[in-house]
């Protein structure tokens, strides 16, 4: 698999999205104090590649939070003011791209085993994004 057209959205359907997408890189799941409270699950593509196709800002809550051991945020999160469904990120990723974490549960027509076999889990809540925590369980 390579780039693929997707589409998605929040639950109410006020905000809807397309990206493309190479879901073959895999997804990530954090531990982060605030990614384990929402129980993330990303896919990253760069920001260009990623419009909306209803609905947009002003349809959202955007939240920013700065981990303790960061001097900035690190992503804006997108969250629906409507149903409050967190559709997206955006922010600088670590090549210093802008970059675009899509809420991998707001994909539409994704096979959900292909999803599953390329999960990487991460160690963010102690700032270890390149290993995995020692427990996954919790995530």
């Amino acid at each position: 698999m390579a780039v693929q057209h997707y589409e998605g959205g929040c639950h109410c359907g006020a905000v809807r999205y397309e990206v493309d997408i190479d879901l073959d890189k895999g997804t990530l799941r954090c531990n982060c104090s605030l990614c384990s409270k929402a129980r993330a699950w990303f896919a990253f593509a760069p920001f260009e590649t990623f419009r909306y196709t209803a609905g947009g800002e002003a349809d959202q809550i955007q939240y920013r939070w700065t981990p303790a051991n960061r001097e900035k945020p690190n992503l804006t999160y997108h969250i629906c003011s409507t149903c409050g469904i967190r559709t997206h990120a955006d922010g600088i990723g670590p090549d210093g791209k802008r970059t675009v974490a899509i809420n991998v549960p707001t994909l539409e027509g994704v096979d959900p085993e292909l999803l599953a076999a390329k999960i990487r889990y991460v160690d963010g809540r102690h700032d270890h994004f390149d290993r995995e925590p020692d427990h996954i369980d919790a995530l």
